[in-house]
């Protein structure tokens, strides 16, 4: 039963993975849909009331993993994993902080015990207010707490990358709710929300707007080609999974030659995600291969230049 409905899912889309599992018996099902392991880290602040902080990660913790951020039911062992880590550099005053928050998460890979890395980036306009013992709150229909509404866009960011990998354009729904978050957000006053934000466009407004875009439809399509296509089928056939993982930097590379600029945020978080992994994929490929990935990618991300040096 347990092969038969691991095989059902790399069949299918994650959200069918988990109607299946519901007819295994045995484990409870659980209404929690990530599984967030959050940092909070206070080095640089220097503040006399550490219970704040205690109980500030203690809210977190709580906020991120105990809600339902989806419809659908997961099993424990199916919850997104990701973490959160946050760094406080300023507070500005009793209650008002700024600092990043660093922002990674992974997707199992079938046939093999490897999770591969979804995302890994980083905001760095985390700015909040917070009280001691405050409990966190949020509405998708309206901007009330920037520190909620940042870790909801987040999460709804993380969800739909995850789901974009196991079925064509299957995040779009939670993108959809990471674009409702920002759009609520945009009378903020504190950073990030703004499409005017940051350098290069690196805000939250231009990330789902990128991701929603037609003009990125190559960078979701190679999301999928890159996991479901690719890396899913490497335990059984290699050659066929670096094959189609090549074919989805194909993607990105026509998606840098109609927009040649490769600073644009959704984009450079699929190549800062995948810099390290790419290159393991063809370690093992022919000296040809090798050099045809190296060649491609030096073109079209050569800010990770350093990292595709060793396919040489």
């Amino acid at each position: 039963m347990v092969n038969a409905v691991a095989s059902y899912f790399f069949k299918n889309s994650r959200r069918q993975l988990l109607l299946a599992a519901v007819l295994c018996a045995g484990a409870a099902l659980q209404a929690q849909t990530i599984r967030c392991n959050v940092t909070l880290n206070t080095q640089k602040v220097q503040s006399t009331n550490r219970a704040l902080f205690e109980t500030l990660k203690t809210e977190v913790d709580n906020f991120l993993n105990s809600r339902a951020w989806t419809n659908h039911t997961y099993q424990q062992v199916e919850r997104v994993e990701c973490n959160f880590i946050i760094t406080l550099n300023e507070q500005v005053n009793e209650s008002d902080f700024k600092g990043t928050l660093q922002i990674q998460a992974q997707r199992p890979v079938y046939g093999s015990i490897y999770n591969s890395p979804t995302i890994s980036t980083v905001d760095n306009d985390f700015e909040f207010s917070y009280k001691e013992n405050e409990i966190l709150d949020f509405s998708e229909n309206m901007h009330s707490s920037n520190l909620t509404s940042m870790l909801a866009y987040w999460v709804y960011v993380v969800l739909g990358l995850d789901y974009d990998t196991f079925s064509p354009n299957g995040g779009t729904e939670w993108f959809g709710k990471a674009e409702q978050i920002a759009q609520n957000a945009q009378s903020e006053t504190m950073s990030g929300w703004a499409s005017s934000s940051g350098m290069n466009r690196k805000n939250r407004y231009w990330l789902v707007e990128n991701i929603l875009g037609s003009r990125y439809a190559r960078e979701r399509k190679a999301y999928y080609t890159y996991h479901r296509l690719g890396l899913d089928v490497m335990s059984e056939k290699p050659e066929e999974g670096r094959k189609q993982v090549m074919l989805a930097l194909q993607e990105m590379q026509k998606l840098y030659q109609e927009k040649p600029d490769n600073t644009l945020y959704f984009y450079t978080i699929f190549f800062d995600t995948k810099a390290d992994e790419i290159v393991n994929i063809f370690s093992e490929a022919t000296p040809a291969e090798k050099q045809a990935a190296y060649q491609l990618l030096s073109t079209i991300n050569n800010v990770n230049d350093p990292h595709y040096k060793k396919l040489k």
